[in-house]
């Protein structure tokens, strides 16, 4: 079964879309919200990439982590409660957020 999040941006109320990631099955889909008129993240801007959205997802969702031979990474490990290094894990622990633009994801129960 899927994790579904809202992907938001910062500084905007309305939810860009809905994030689904099934990361065990490599499953990545993502359904826009036709309200929303903010900035988007680099999945939704070129429709002609060579790469398909679905892994394109994966990609977004992947680099938000940090990398695994990052010289702290033992203890952003620890701090995230992970056993080992887990890129989805970073991702959950951060709600999806990076240093590099505002998009941040809220789970959906």
């Amino acid at each position: 079964m899927p994790d579904k999040y809202w992907l938001h941006c910062e500084e905007y109320s309305e939810a860009v879309g809905e994030l689904l990631i099934d990361f065990d099955n490599d499953n990545f889909s993502f359904e826009m919200n036709n309200n929303y008129t903010g900035p988007l993240p680099f999945f939704l801007t070129d429709s002609d990439a060579p790469m398909p959205v679905d892994e394109q997802i994966k990609l977004w969702v992947t680099e938000r982590a940090p990398e695994p031979n990052y010289t702290f990474i033992d203890a952003l490990i620890e701090k995230a409660g992970l056993s080992e290094y887990d890129a989805y894990g970073f991702f959950k622990y951060n709600s999806g957020k990076f240093i590099t633009d505002k998009f941040y994801v809220r789970k959906l129960l």
